[in-house]
Formats: structure tokens, sequence, C-alpha cells
């Protein structure tokens, strides 16, 4: 047999490649090096950074009744009152507010009424628990919680009250030139007709849930 041959394709033998390994590593090391304080200079990307703080009260407008739709929510009894809660959801109004925050006081007009665009039934509700607590901002596409404590009109004499049936209640926050916001209550209550009697107490918070 002849002797073999090793066909010649352009490869280097085993020492140059070797050496070339050994320049092509001793190349990357500067670079590498170099590199690295550059990349170790990039802060870190702050996720917080880009979000929008939120609304005080003296960049906030004040809320009006358009901006908000208002449904029941829950209700529950306890020692002859009935607490009554509705979402205030925040919808908008004139011009494009659906994108700004507003500021919301805690004294609104609340009455019960006979009917949608009907008349008002009873006494206007009275604010609160007497404590002059400030306003609070409601970001776009909050809520608001209202509770309207009303006793019940069944420990009342029929004619110290004049019971009578009511469609849901009709709130306020502009009182002058407002027409106020109507939220049913499936028509299942009865009220006293009689001013002072029987007299509900609202209150507005924060939403807490």
């Amino acid at each position: 047999m002849g002797k073999s041959t090793r066909a010649n394709t352009g490869m280097p033998t085993g020492r140059a490649w070797a050496a070339r390994c050994l320049l092509g590593a001793a190349a990357a090391v500067p670079a590498i090096a170099i590199g690295a304080p550059l990349a170790a200079a990039q802060p870190a990307a702050d996720p917080s950074a880009s979000a929008a703080p939120p609304a005080s009260h003296a960049e906030a407008r004040p809320c009006v009744t358009g901006d908000f739709k208002i449904i029941e929510n829950d209700r529950k009894a306890a020692a002859g009152t009935t607490y009554i809660e509705f979402a205030m959801i925040r919808i908008g109004g004139d011009g494009d507010p659906q994108n700004e925050p507003c500021d919301l006081s805690r004294r609104v007009g609340t009455h019960w009424i006979d009917e949608y665009n009907g008349d008002r039934v009873g006494s206007w509700a009275e604010y609160g628990d007497g404590t002059d607590r400030p306003s609070f901002v409601v970001a776009p596409g909050g809520q608001a919680l209202l509770t309207v404590a009303q006793p019940d009109p069944a420990n009342h004499d029929p004619a110290d009250c004049d019971p009578r049936d009511v469609a849901g209640i009709q709130v306020y926050l502009e009182f002058e030139g407002d027409g106020g916001t109507y939220a049913p209550t499936g028509g299942r209550d009865e009220m006293c007709a009689v001013e002072g009697a029987a007299v509900p107490r609202v209150t507005v918070e924060e939403w807490p849930y």
C-alpha cells in the first residue's frame, strides 16, 4: 500500500491552532476589561420613575355631580338603623375630566326621592358624625363610599311619620344650579315624609374595599 496522504483542508496544525487561541484570548481580555466599566455605569431601571405622583388637593379641581354614577352596593341593619352603602363611581363629566383627578368634599347634599326626577321625601340628610374632616382626591376611574344611616321609620307613630314609598336617593355636590345624581334603591323602602322624623345621616369616605 502506498503512503496515506492528508488532504490540505486549510485548517491549521495542532501547534498553529494553539498559538492562535492564545493570541485571540490575549486580544479579548482588554476588550472585555474596557467594556466592563461601561456596562457597570448603566443605572438600574426604576419601575416607579415613570409613574405620575398622586394629585394633591391644590392641584385637583373640585368634584362635580356629573363626575359620578352612584349605585347601591350593600346594606346592613343594627340597633334600629339601616346602613345603606353606595359606590360613587368616577365616570367623568363635561369636557375631558375622566383624565383628571378631582377633590371630593365629604359634605354632600342627600335626600330620599319618590321617583326618578321626582320630589323629595322627608328631611335632608345630616352630615356625618359632626366632625369636620378634610376632602380627599378621587383619581380617574376611582370610587368613593357614600353611606346613608337611616333610622327605621317603623319606630315612629304613623301620624308623626307619614310613611311614603321612595325610589332612591338624590345626591348633590354643587348645590347651586345642581340637579343632582339619582341613585335607585329598587323601590323597596318607605321613609317618613314628615320633616324631622327619622332623619337620615350621610357620610362620604375613601373607598375601603
